[in-house]
Order: structure tokens, then C-alpha cells, then sequence
């Protein structure tokens, strides 16, 4: 993976960590959220786990 394909992965995971923080106490459908995260996660090397541990992403509401 080139250095463009990671920072539009790391975009796209810095998008949905503020769309979590933003609309967490919101009801809505989870629309596959965390397996973006997981696939940004591997894109970028990053351990999913970790990352939810760290961001505190546990559920949408």
C-alpha cells in the first residue's frame, strides 16, 4: 500500500471515529461501522482491538 492509499484509509478511519463521538447517543442503524474500522485497521497495520480499547468504541447506540 502507497502512502496516498494510507492517508485516504486514515481519513476514512478519522471520519468514522468523529462520527462516533458526534452521534453516539443517537439512535441509528450501525451501517457496518465497525467492520470499516477493522478494515481501515488492517489497511493502515493497526491493531483493531487495541484501537477500540483506546477510542473507547464499544456500541452505537
Amino acid at each position: 500500500m502507497n502512502k496516498v492509499e494510507k492517508v485516504k484509509a486514515f481519513s476514512e478511519l478519522f471520519e468514522l471515529i468523529n462520527m462516533y463521538y458526534v452521534e453516539r447517543d443517537q439512535p441509528s442503524e450501525e451501517d457496518n461501522f465497525f467492520a470499516k474500522v477493522e478494515n481501515c485497521c488492517d489497511l493502515l497495520e493497526l491493531d483493531f482491538e487495541e484501537l477500540k480499547k483506546a477510542f473507547e468504541l464499544n456500541s452505537l447506540a
